[in-house]
């Protein structure tokens, strides 16, 4: 589990194919000290774990799966991502839980990085359930609020230091990103979908035969 607040940003030293898997190392612009083999690790919002630390570079297996259904698969060396840390117990939680399952990669329709900086993003029409006005969105796994929802598409607005702290300040229109909806609003539509429905006994007939109407 994540806050969708970026700690670190890296680049890809290498991206590698195995057998079944693939292999991805990240350079980190700072040394996580605390970070051990087996650790969660949050890159680009996608939940990968540690399997070789080595000074300031980790790291990771990918399962040919999550690279199909992630930005991975557009990724190369020495382009830069997003790291975070799993979130501690006694931790503040800033952002929104994200649990760094991917659910959409979508493109970028539009970016403006001065003056009021915001993203516009794709999305697909079997996901505009999982959007609302001021809900949260982990947008290559950083937390963001959507501001606006149009046309197919939703927009974000932010703030200056995101945008120099993330790997936002390098994305251009047309890059692909990962998208994580709040899986709070997932958990709850999902329960209204399976939910039975029972008619109220409350019906106008019944108001009028209690005198009611």
């Amino acid at each position: 589990m994540f806050t969708g607040l970026v700690e670190n940003t890296g680049r890809i030293k290498n991206l590698s194919r195995k057998v079944d898997t693939y292999r991805l190392e990240v350079l980190t612009e700072q040394k996580l000290n605390s970070v051990k083999i087996g650790d969660s690790i949050s890159v680009n919002g996608t939940c990968l774990s540690v399997v070789v630390t080595s000074g300031k570079t980790l790291s990771f297996d990918i399962m040919a799966e999550t690279f199909k259904k992630t930005s991975f698969a557009g990724l190369k060396n020495n382009d830069i991502v997003n790291l975070e840390r799993s979130l501690e117990l006694n931790s503040r939680l800033d952002g929104h839980f994200v649990t760094g399952h991917v659910d959409s990669v979508q493109e970028i329709k539009e970016i403006k990085k001065h003056k009021k900086p915001y993203i516009d993003i794709a999305i697909a029409k079997n996901d505009k359930m999982h959007v609302v006005k001021k809900g949260s969105v982990a947008i290559d796994g950083v937390s963001l609020t959507i501001g606006e929802i149009y046309d197919g598409k939703i927009r974000v607005y932010i703030i200056p230091h995101t945008l120099q702290n993330t790997n936002l300040r390098f994305k251009k229109k047309g890059d692909a990103v990962n998208l994580e909806f709040d899986v709070l609003g997932k958990y709850v539509l999902n329960a209204v979908r399976h939910k039975k429905y029972t008619p109220s006994p409350v019906t106008e007939e019944f108001l009028k035969n209690k005198g009611f109407i």
